[in-house]
């Protein structure tokens, strides 16, 4: 088996629909650099995306066209997603897509069974990005959605891993080898101007402009880094930039010197990147960690937790600092130790290693491959074909 799905090879143009329960954070980032490279790819009207309606606003650089969206307001977890398989089926049927691609547990564990039961299916690749089972849970649920996740691998054609990290882990509890592919996340360059600086600045003169992107619950580690501001004082300030999603989660109380902004259009948040000398990223868990890679396009330094993903992102004393996960004594006294000289160094070796490992003009490729793989005749029946290449 190889991890590393085929290059691009060429080919007529695909029909790709892509389906997300939620377009927030990682998996947003994520959709929105791979549809507009598919459209240049395989043609304006060759690629559609299924999401909610509320998180659709955000995507000023998609074309409305692209866009079909469900409603969450007013629904529960249930509701939604019965909402978002209605929509996806309807859009299988009528515009029949080569490939459907799912983003996210929810969106496979839903609508893999519901595809597999079509007379004529397209091709279904789903991406966890990030296990379920990777989670900190207590060990029966780990190991109950580990189960169901390997029972419902034969519902997809295959299923893409973003990590090295993420791979082993599948490996680890049993998902067929021959159903997974590598394909390491990855971001494009900021294609308009940002905003002056001066015109977006949230940061008071002096202090230590850090910077943190996601979602505010456990798994992101918000309750680390309001604990490291508050040890800090005045000597540093942090825009948050995210919200909760995770509805039975009690959110933390972010300190005095902490701003909380919501989730901002993309520009916005690109230009706070320009803005903020360091990027903190205190997950628990972590698939990939794709803000990570943002801060690094963005020539900004990067304190991340050692866990999942991210070690593989962030290049220990060269491109920023990982620390052990919940530490939030060890967070402050570095960010208290950091100088602009330090900062400015680990930001450009960041910038070097996006430009070297993390550009989506790679992703758009190995997609492309994997695609065109899937379709080939003799994988109509056989995972072992889509992953090695026999």
């Amino acid at each position: 088996m190889s991890a590393q799905p085929p290059a691009a090879q060429g080919g007529p143009p695909l029909k790709v629909l892509h389906v997300a329960e939620t377009a927030q954070g990682g998996v947003g980032s994520y959709i929105e650099e791979i549809l507009p490279l598919q459209a240049r790819r395989y043609g304006a009207d060759a690629v559609r995306v299924v999401l909610p309606r509320e998180h659709a606003i955000h995507f000023e650089r998609l074309p409305a066209a692209s866009m079909h969206a469900f409603a969450l307001r007013g629904a529960g977890r249930m509701r939604s997603m019965l909402r978002m398989a209605r929509l996806t089926l309807r859009q299988v049927r009528e515009w029949r897509p080569d490939v459907v691609h799912l983003h996210s547990t929810y969106a496979g564990f839903v609508l893999r069974p519901l595809l597999a039961l079509l007379p004529s299916r397209p091709r279904v690749v789903y991406c966890a990005h990030g296990w379920a089972f990777d989670r900190h849970a207590p060990r029966w649920l780990n190991r109950l959605v580990a189960r169901i996740e390997r029972l419902w691998a034969r519902w997809s054609d295959v299923a893409i891993c973003i990590s090295r990290h993420d791979l082993e882990s599948a490996q680890r509890v049993g998902i067929d080898s021959h159903r997974l592919a590598m394909v390491v996340n990855g971001i494009g360059e900021i294609e308009s101007p940002l905003p002056s600086a001066t015109s977006a600045q949230p940061w008071p003169d002096g202090r230590l402009r850090v910077l943190f992107v996601g979602r505010l619950d456990r798994q992101k580690g918000i309750d680390v880094l309001y604990d490291a501001m508050r040890q800090l004082g005045d000597r540093a300030s942090a825009l948050v930039v995210g919200s909760a999603v995770v509805a039975d989660e009690r959110v933390a109380e972010p300190p005095a010197n902490v701003h909380v902004t919501g989730w901002l259009p993309r520009d916005r948040i690109a230009t706070h990147y320009a803005n903020a000398q360091v990027l903190v990223v205190p997950s628990r868990w972590e698939g990939f960690g794709l803000v990570a890679v943002e801060a690094m396009r963005a020539g900004r330094a990067v304190v991340a937790s050692r866990v999942g993903g991210l070690p593989e992102v962030v290049e220990h004393g060269v491109t920023g600092w990982l620390l052990d996960p919940e530490d939030a004594q060890s967070l402050a006294t570095l960010l208290g130790e950091l100088t602009p000289e330090t900062l400015c160094a680990m930001g450009a070796a960041g910038r070097l290693r996006f430009e070297r490992l993390f550009h989506v003009r790679r992703v758009g490729d190995e997609l492309d491959g994997l695609y065109r793989r899937l379709l080939e005749p003799h994988a109509v029946c056989s995972g072992r074909h889509i992953a090695d290449g026999t």
